[in-house]
């Protein structure tokens, strides 16, 4: 009986991993949270109910009826883009 527990638990770790790539493929920012769920980011926290939508049509073409996630970015996300950012910037000056 555990290796049937074991065995579920495999395949819904490896349809994780495929709504994952899928999702990446499909040009979306994604992440695994800690529980690994698949959890897009959005652009602006308005956009939230537009992606949903496009990440269920995504997912149903894959048939994946796990959970998902799709939030706002965080203010340590901003940074960290904002980050990025200024390195491209400061390259482009040298390079110039």
């Amino acid at each position: 009986m555990g290796k049937n527990e074991k065995d579920l638990e495999q395949i819904s770790t490896t349809d994780k991993l495929k709504a994952f790539k899928t999702l990446k493929e499909a040009g979306f920012r994604v992440e695994m949270n800690g529980s690994g769920v698949p959890t897009v980011i959005c652009a602006k926290a308005e956009d939230i109910e537009k992606e949903i939508k496009s990440v269920k049509k995504a997912l149903k073409e894959l048939r994946y009826s796990g959970s998902f996630g799709v939030r706002a970015p965080r203010k340590s996300d901003m940074t960290v883009s904002e980050e990025a950012e200024e390195k491209l910037e400061a390259t482009e000056a040298i390079s110039a």
